[in-house]
Order: C-alpha cells, then sequence, then structure tokens
C-alpha cells in the first residue's frame, strides 16, 4: 500500500462530527472530483475507502442513492443518475451552468458563522478535496503534497484558503492541468494534521528525525574520512622527507630535537599530531610538534647545510 493510499484511508475513517463540516467535506469531494455540473456528478478513483466515502457523503448530504462501477482494472466509478443530479446540486447552491467553476465559501460555515466554525470547516473541506484530487509521495524519498485541478479558477480558490489556513501551498500548470503543490515538510504535516491524518503526519516527523541522524552520521563520517586523509597524506609527506634527510647525508645535521621528532614521526607513522607530542617528556603541544615537522619537511626541500 502506498503512503498516499494509506493517508486517504485514515481521513475516511475519520469523518467530522459536526453537521457543518460533513457538509464542508462532501462539497470539497464533489467539488475536486471528476464531473460536479448538470452534465454529470461522478468520481473515478482507484480506492475503495474513496469510492465508499463518496457515495456515503453523497447519501448523506443529498439523499441520492449514487451508482457504483468497477472497472476489470480495478477502477471505482461513483456517480449520480441524471434525475437526481438538480437536487445534489441545489444541495450545495450550485446550478450546474457556471461559468466558472469556483469554491463558494457559503458551504464552508456553521450555522453561527463563527471565526471557529470557519476553522473546523475549511478543515473538513481539505478532507474532502484531498481524498478527491490529492496525493502524497513516499516521505522516505521526498516531500511532496498536491492537489490535480483541472479548473485554473478552481485551484486558485483552493491555494488561497491553503494559505489563509497556514499552509505554504503554490500553484503550477502540468501538461495543461493546474496543481496546487506543498513541498515544505512541516506544511505537510500540519496539512495531514488539520485534515485528521495524525497517524501519516508524525510518521513524517519520525521520518525527518531519522533522516536528519542519518546526514548527520553522514557528515561526522565524511569528516573523520577527510581528516584521517589529511593526517595520512601530512605523515607520508613528513616520512619522505626523513627518508630524504637520511640519504642525502644531511640528517646528522639536524638539532638534537628535530632528529628526535624525525625518529618519533618514523616509528609511529600513523599517528596524529597530539599522540606525537604525547610521546615526549614533558609532553608537547600539537603546535609545537606541527612546528617541529614542518621544519623537517622545509629543510628536507632546501639546499641548507647547517643546523637547523
Amino acid at each position: 500500500m502506498s503512503f498516499s493510499h494509506s493517508v486517504k484511508e485514515e481521513i475516511a475513517q475519520n469523518l467530522p462530527q459536526s453537521p457543518c463540516c460533513l457538509h464542508a467535506m462532501a462539497y470539497g469531494m464533489l467539488l475536486f472530483a471528476r464531473e460536479f455540473s448538470s452534465q454529470g456528478v461522478s468520481i473515478m478513483t482507484d480506492h475503495d475507502c474513496v469510492a465508499k466515502m463518496y457515495e456515503t457523503l453523497l447519501e448523506t448530504e443529498t439523499q441520492v442513492q449514487p451508482q457504483t462501477k468497477i472497472s476489470d482494472a480495478g477502477k471505482y466509478t461513483v456517480s449520480v443518475p441524471p434525475a437526481d443530479i438538480p437536487q445534489v446540486l441545489s444541495a450545495f447552491s450550485v446550478s450546474g451552468n457556471e461559468a466558472l467553476l469556483r469554491v463558494n465559501r457559503a458551504n464552508l460555515l456553521n450555522e453561527s458563522g463563527g471565526e471557529e466554525g470557519l476553522n473546523c470547516c475549511h478543515n473538513a473541506f481539505f478532507k474532502g478535496a484531498f481524498l478527491s484530487c490529492g496525493t502524497v509521495s513516499d516521505p522516505n524519498k521526498s516531500y511532496h503534497l498536491e492537489f490535480v485541478v483541472p479548473y485554473r479558477t478552481l485551484s486558485l480558490d483552493l491555494l488561497k484558503l491553503l494559505t489563509e489556513a497556514g499552509i505554504k501551498a503554490k500553484h503550477m500548470v502540468r501538461r495543461y492541468v493546474n496543481v496546487i503543490y506543498v513541498k515544505d515538510s512541516e506544511s505537510i504535516e500540519d496539512l495531514l494534521h488539520l485534515m485528521g491524518a495524525s497517524m501519516s503526519a508524525f510518521e513524517i516527523a519520525h521520518i525527518k528525525i531519522y533522516k536528519n541522524f542519518r546526514n548527520v552520521s553522514n557528515r561526522r563520517a565524511n569528516f573523520d574520512d577527510a581528516n584521517t586523509s589529511r593526517v595520512a597524506a601530512a605523515a607520508c609527506e613528513q616520512i619522505y622527507a626523513i627518508r630524504a634527510l637520511r640519504e642525502s647525508g644531511r640528517f646528522a645535521l639536524l638539532s638534537p630535537e628535530l632528529q628526535q621528532m624525525a625518529k618519533a614521526r618514523e616509528e609511529n607513522p600513523d599517528a596524529s599530531l597530539s599522540e606525537l607530542g604525547a610521546l615526549f617528556s614533558p609532553p608537547m603541544t600539537r603546535s609545537a610538534v606541527n612546528h617541529r615537522l614542518k621544519k623537517l619537511v622545509s629543510f628536507s626541500e632546501s639546499d641548507q647545510e647547517t643546523n637547523v
């Protein structure tokens, strides 16, 4: 089962309790389905839970019994008989002959029209819209939630409602179809919570924590690898310098301190600067060790013949 399908199942299992929100959810589902006009009222979906919810909301809000067909490919088509279309449209104050399909906010208010009612009906409306035309990607792969809407004006109305709800949504046109999408992971979580899919929202949050932990671990590992490579490269340069000094007979020209450092490096090729410093008595600082090793390399590359 895809993540998108599990989200829709979770939404379908959490029906609004208040009549105003149930009406708003039904309106969102019908408005963003395949057809919602005098020519037809229907939805086509791959999800059994969506088809059943469409049937339930239609019967609850309009007292109309829809017809359901299942294709050989497993697609559900739920449609309203032609004779019952006017009754369905009338329940949502729609004539079916509007020049532009728009969101009628009168269907998103409870009886008092208060702020609390407005917000809860918005959330229920989003539930219905997502069931009809929404998808969300697997958070293990990417963060992307979208509503695919055939009508530009309707898509922009939805965008405005989402923005008013604090969701960072955007509009684009993909293959002549309007898409309202959300890529911000926090906004996706917030929207899922608003639509009653809290378990799915928690799953995204959990995956984000895991991804962040993994990224931090990878960065640390990469840093350690890079640091180890730098230490190894520097140690090789120092050992080659010491060998060059011995082969050229200039090792004896080094000061006792540098000869001691050279021997310590030859005997401990994998040691860090701090580890080399700890071998001396009294212990040397990392900076002092680095200074002496640099002098060894510098002397090997020069033509000096005096003590360093």
